[in-house]
């Protein structure tokens, strides 16, 4: 039987789903278990980002699944053979990983369904809406009556996005009040450490550090002005 007590997390390592984690530890959630995915990303750094994080946060369990998508390609993320845009050129849509989204909170889905887990977290935020479309709320409304349909038995299955309607900037305010380990988690898209800077994904985390007035502990191999508006 479901067990309400239970919840879990999608934790990639990353800023925005580490705020997440550590959210919901001071909202009271009694038992999260986390899970990342292994897709053939690029950044595959952030897995272990991911389990340590998961560790440092008491989270009762950790799992990284495995998915191959490396076999579709279409993006540098998971083709070796793309370069990674630089922010400065506009084209973030070609880093979308076509349909990335509902298969990890499929997967999660899965996986949560064998626990005896009803509800699943996941946190996409509002900058992402306009490179990928299935960060919006009506797609994960929509995957949830899916989910729920395709179960093995009558579920209530839920899935929460409390940061979806959030900027980055709001979430790592939220962050940054909650102690969050910024330094620990991982966002280029590049995986590199230092963070190359320059991938729509730093520079998103960049400026939203930088609206915060605060500088990331993070190391870039850039130099970045923290003090522009």
């Amino acid at each position: 039987m479901p067990d309400p007590q239970k919840v879990l997390l999608l934790l990639s390592g990353g800023m925005d789903s580490t705020t997440l984690l550590w959210w919901m530890r001071a909202e009271g959630i009694p038992e999260i278990h986390t899970v990342a995915v292994d897709y053939g990303q690029r950044h595959a750094i952030e897995l272990a980002c991911s389990a340590a994080l998961s560790r440092l946060a008491g989270a009762r369990s950790h799992r990284c699944l495995k998915l191959d998508l490396q076999q579709i390609g279409g993006s540098p993320l998971t083709d070796a053979g793309l370069s990674v845009p630089h922010a400065a050129r506009n084209q973030q849509v070609q880093t979308v990983v076509p349909y990335r989204n509902m298969l990890f909170v499929t997967l999660a889905a899965a996986l949560a369904e064998t626990q005896g887990i009803p509800t699943i977290y996941i946190s996409p935020v509002r900058d992402d809406y306009a490179a990928y479309r299935d960060c919006r709320q009506e797609f994960y409304d929509a995957l949830e009556g899916a989910l729920r349909l395709g179960a093995t038995r009558q579920t209530d299955l839920h899935i929460h996005t409390p940061f979806v309607d959030k900027w980055k900037t709001e979430v790592v305010r939220i962050g940054l009040d909650l102690n969050v380990p910024y330094d620990q988690t991982h966002t280029c898209y590049e995986g590199t450490r230092p963070a190359c800077g320059r991938c729509d994904a730093c520079t998103e985390r960049i400026a939203a550090f930088r609206a915060n007035g605060v500088r990331d502990a993070l190391a870039y191999e850039t130099e970045i002005d923290w003090t522009a508006g």
